[in-house]
């Protein structure tokens, strides 16, 4: 039989392998994974032609916060899965009708501290508003480290988004398109810039001055109340616009405004009614903070996939039509789609 002075070395033996072999474990997943982004970085977001030679990024932003609107349990009662099952929808709507031409790349807030050097804000342990305010950060310097298109990931995709990202850069300088204004500071305009829906060449000097911007902003203590109120981003998109330093895209083109200016609603987008939508729209921009905010179409956020295109609501019939039209047109492609989640 083992002493009592043998069974203690042997313990301690057993200790130091067991937390070595926890550490090699550890440290051997950090380089797998840091390795995959490094590839990441290297290959698809660096042009690399194995993933097509200057084909410009699609960023499709998705929140993944804690929500009631699924339970995983009963016991838990909540979960931090989208659970929203029509964002799926268009989602694969912008896949279909761009993966041809951009890498598209999925993301949420874990993706920037893997794609931004330097960046050390985990945003799960920032509270909103600020968690907002620090994503539009992010998301700015994905767009100028990398380059490219932001697009929400509510937008319902009709066509190629290439396009209109094409001409928005032929001036090198960023486009920004319209979005309706919701701010109570009256001497802005019915409609104004939104930074969720624009594009950009890599390394643009304008980008890189917004984002100075957007952090000093994030620093100031009193800023978290105010901005809601003003739209102080979109002011300084506006004077960016009037001296030449971005273009600014008609929001008729991104399916916020009616054919003769007027501003799509979500109250249009409920209706049975077909909208006027211009001839040259991209598609439906979806209002999904409403739809969460707005008790009576919070339904429509709960709808199981396959249900949203049974509705009678004139978005469930266009999502319906746009996916049954690029579902048609990839079909007979031999060309492999560009989708990476990060």
């Amino acid at each position: 039989m083992l002493d009592s002075k043998n069974t203690y070395k042997y313990l301690i033996a057993f200790g130091v392998i067991a937390i070595v072999s926890f550490i090699g474990m550890n440290a051997k997943q950090a380089f797998t994974t840091n390795d995959e982004y490094d590839l990441i970085r290297k290959y698809l977001l660096n042009e690399s032609p194995l993933y097509g030679f200057n084909k410009p990024k699609l960023w499709i932003h998705s929140k993944y916060e804690v929500n009631s609107r699924h339970w995983k349990s009963f016991q838990s009662r909540n979960s931090t899965d989208l659970n929203q099952p029509y964002l799926h929808l268009t989602i694969k709507t912008i896949i279909n009708h761009c993966g041809e031409d951009f890498n598209v790349c999925l993301i949420d807030d874990d993706t920037f501290s893997r794609l931004i050097p330097s960046w050390d804000i985990d945003l799960k342990t920032v509270a909103k508003p600020m968690r907002g305010y620090y994503r539009e950060v992010g998301m700015m310097q994905l767009l100028y480290y990398y380059g490219g298109m932001v697009v929400p990931n509510s937008f319902l995709c009709m066509k190629n988004l290439k396009g209109l990202y094409d001409e928005g850069v032929a001036g090198n300088v960023p486009f920004i398109c319209e979005k309706i204004n919701h701010s109570v500071d009256l001497s802005q305009n019915m409609f104004s810039p939104n930074i969720h829906f624009m594009g950009a060449k890599k390394n643009d000097e304008t980008i890189k001055s917004l984002v100075e911007y957007l952090k000093q902003r994030s620093q100031n203590p009193h800023f978290s109340s105010e901005s809601t109120f003003t739209g102080d981003t979109s002011s300084w998109c506006t004077h960016a616009i009037k001296n030449g330093q971005m273009t600014l895209v008609n929001g008729k083109r991104i399916g916020i405004k009616m054919q003769k200016g007027k501003p799509i609603l979500l109250e249009h987008l409920m209706e049975e009614e077909y909208l006027d939508i211009a001839p040259e729209t991209y598609g439906i921009f979806i209002p999904a903070h409403e739809i969460l905010r707005r008790h009576k179409y919070q339904w429509f956020a709960l709808l199981p996939s396959e249900d949203v295109f049974k509705t009678n609501a004139v978005i469930s019939k266009y999502l319906k039509a746009s996916v049954v039209d690029s579902s048609n047109e990839y079909s007979k492609s031999s060309v492999i789609r560009s989708v990476v989640s990060i």
